[in-house]
């Protein structure tokens, strides 16, 4: 499953970031992208996540192809268990384990909470949720994450430490390809 730039081009205000760039990303292969400081590194990602249209040519992928980003925002989950960040890798299971609580948490169920619920429990069983803990808790472990932190707050860790979090939870979501941007950021020495 290649992913395919032809001819991408960008601009910036006036300013041309890139311009022409075609090149094919092979499975398998390791690739660096090196500029300067706003040279167009983080946006020219942000073009093959979809989430900006490149101002000339495009981007090919298979329809299925599963891009996974490091996440970027330290912050954004502060309040969440850290062992949660990383199951919320998975979308489709954490949006159906969400919900589930929701419907699960009502007085009373309708008939169509119940059917709900049944279609829930079948993209949890799917996404194969009911052991997504434990294999978010040994991702984290595996990056060197005691056990005894997975259950508290996010904001109880250092900057090395949540970006670790955010890694586990980028692992956790099994893409085809990742994008790492700028991901030795805020890792101390020894995690290098």
């Amino acid at each position: 499953m290649s992913l395919t730039l032809d001819q991408l081009g960008m601009r910036f205000g006036g300013k041309i970031l890139f311009q022409k760039v075609s090149l094919q990303l092979n499975p398998g292969h390791r690739y660096g992208l090196v500029g300067a400081n706003g040279a167009g590194k983080t946006t020219l990602l942000r073009i093959l996540m979809d989430e900006v249209e490149a101002d000339q040519g495009g981007v090919r992928h298979p329809k299925d192809l599963r891009i996974g980003c490091l996440q970027q925002d330290q912050f954004l989950y502060d309040e969440a268990r850290i062992v949660d960040v990383v199951v919320m890798g998975n979308e489709r299971l954490w949006e159906a384990m969400e919900r589930k609580e929701v419907l699960l948490g009502k007085k009373e169920l309708s008939d169509a909470d119940g059917n709900e619920l049944a279609e829930l429990e079948s993209i949890i069983s799917h996404e194969d949720g009911y052991s997504a803990e434990g294999r978010a808790g040994r991702l984290l472990q595996g990056l060197g994450i005691p056990a005894d932190r997975h259950t508290l707050p996010m904001r109880t860790l250092s900057g090395g430490y949540r970006l670790r979090v955010l890694l586990a939870q980028l692992f956790f979501s099994e893409p085809d390809v990742l994008l790492l941007d700028e991901p030795t950021n805020h890792l101390d020495v020894d995690a290098k």
